[in-house]
């Protein structure tokens, strides 16, 4: 049975995982300051420095267990300070980590299970789309405040897509608004692809690909080259026919892996699923989450929790590799042993990865 026992914690992946408990101090001798506000912007800043410890622990259910508590505080710390875009961008990733490493996590276990009912895969789903919403709201909020004219962001979209560019294009800071448009951004992609059946939501992908694309301008680093994988990610998107262009995602991809040095393996796993499913490329589909699968996670500490997830996702994917990539249909006279040259058409179903 593909179903895990719900005993058992799930794991968490994403682009980045932030989980930090921290306590705030009930009471602080300070006069003549609000020690409310004093006490959040101290948790704001532990929490930052934090995170780089989280990446580097070794056991993945402890975040699992952190996670709620974690969005909890944070949403406690943002009624103090709203105008944080730090505690923001945290936040909007701390949504995405848990919508994508846990719920829909499930959600994509109950699918493969013979167990799950209708029920139980809708409600995950629409758990999943909840998280991400909120992730986006999040973010949009503090880009609102940046930039309140029009009514906001997603009052300026009902304006069509050239004038929700060119207010998108009005941020400029790297530093404040990079990482909104970043979170904002992938929230969105991530509930897009909850609800592929509805085409009002595949329109909504230009919008998304204007605030990705903004954000790869301001700071293409950010979060570990994560603007170049949404990028690409958003090239792969909408299905071929609609648009999709995985060969271009392909190329960004590409670019991803190398400037990190083939040490983010979550990078691996998108190409596998978003590159090769797509293509029918089953050789880069073995590859990649092979290489994914035998890397030594202890090799580069400071990426070993989102580097263990992405190895959880690689293993279950190639399980399933017969299913999402077919080995090619062999021609019967090479299978009997017949010296004959193969037709044109044999010979293109080949090498799917060239059309």
């Amino acid at each position: 049975m593909n179903q895990r026992s719900s005993s058992q914690p799930r794991l968490a992946r994403s682009l980045g995982i932030v989980i930090a408990l921290v306590a705030v101090p009930a009471s602080l001798p300070l006069f003549g300051c609000d020690t409310g506000v004093f006490a959040a912007n101290t948790t704001i800043g532990v929490m930052r420095r934090a995170s780089p410890g989280v990446q580097r622990m070794r056991d993945p259910e402890i975040l699992e267990i952190a996670f709620p508590a974690s969005i909890q505080q944070m949403e406690g710390l943002l009624e103090i300070k709203p105008d944080d875009n730090v505690l923001r961008a945290m936040l909007g990733r701390s949504y995405a980590s848990f919508g994508y490493g846990f719920i829909e996590d499930d959600y994509e276990v109950a699918q493969l299970s013979d167990d799950a009912t209708e029920e139980q895969i809708e409600h995950l789903r629409e758990r999943a789309s909840q998280a991400y919403l909120r992730g986006r709201e999040v973010a949009i909020g503090g880009l609102d405040m940046a930039r309140p004219e029009g009514g906001g962001l997603l009052a300026v979209q009902s304006q069509g897509l050239e004038a929700f560019t060119a207010h998108v294009n009005r941020f400029d800071s790297r530093e404040n608004h990079a990482p909104l448009l970043f979170w904002a951004a992938y929230n969105w992609v991530r509930w897009i692809s909850l609800h592929r059946d509805d085409m009002g939501a595949i329109a909504d992908l230009a919008y998304v690909t204007a605030l990705a694309e903004r954000a790869y301008e301001l700071d293409q680093t950010y979060m570990d080259y994560g603007p170049i994988a949404l990028r690409a990610g958003l090239m792969a998107a909408a299905p071929p026919q609609l648009g999709g262009r995985p060969q271009d995602a392909r190329v960004e991809l590409e670019r991803a892996i190398e400037l990190t040095e083939r040490k983010n393996l979550l990078y691996l796993v998108t190409m596998a699923q978003l590159v090769a499913i797509p293509l029918q490329d089953r050789a880069l589909f073995e590859s990649m989450l092979n290489e994914v699968v035998a890397f030594d996670v202890d090799s580069f500490p400071d990426q070993r929790i989102p580097n263990l997830l992405a190895q959880r996702r690689a293993r279950r994917l190639l399980a399933q590799i017969d299913d999402l990539v077919p080995p090619p249909i062999e021609d019967e006279g090479e299978a009997e042993g017949e010296a004959s040259e193969p037709s044109a058409s044999v010979d293109g179903a080949a090498s799917p990865s060239s059309t």
